[in-house]
């Protein structure tokens, strides 16, 4: 587990996402969005782009790796004692330089690639919660069985 990010550091974090998407998007991009979502070690980060000119629907669009690496220091220093940390975030970057981000602790992520069976009690020992903070999803894929 690394250090917890306060509110200053993870706005750090942030914009130095905001950094990275800006010097790798194409040209003539309007809005991009990202998520990443992650359990244990496992983690995807996907990307759409919408451009200026063409059809209105967005394009799939692979963000860089740096970008998967920020997510992941973004996640680890979230973490919250007995809490854990998000699961899920849908980072919205709009040109120039406007950007929300969406974090999701709860819900299972909408897996590309699923993660491997140990993920997830993987999750429990990087990101301890309290019993009463451990959603039922991850209760019953943590265990070897997968049931009770």
């Amino acid at each position: 587990m690394s250090e917890q990010l306060n509110p200053a550091d993870q706005n750090r974090l942030l914009e130095e996402m905001t950094l990275v998407l800006v010097h790798s998007l194409p040209a003539a991009w309007q809005e991009c969005v990202v998520v990443h979502r992650s359990v244990g070690s496992h983690g995807e980060t996907l990307g759409q782009v919408r451009k200026v000119s063409g059809p209105g629907l967005p394009s799939l669009w692979t963000p860089p790796p740096a970008l998967g690496e920020l997510f992941a220091r973004l996640r680890s220093g979230m973490y919250a004692d007995g809490l854990g940390t998000w699961f899920s975030a849908k980072f919205r970057l709009t040109y120039p330089f406007s950007y929300q981000v969406e974090y999701d602790r709860e819900n299972e992520p909408k897996w590309a690639s699923p993660p491997p069976p140990d993920a997830y009690a993987e999750e429990l020992r990087l990101h301890p919660r309290g019993a009463e903070n451990v959603p039922d999803w991850l209760r019953e894929k943590q265990q070897p069985s997968g049931g009770q």
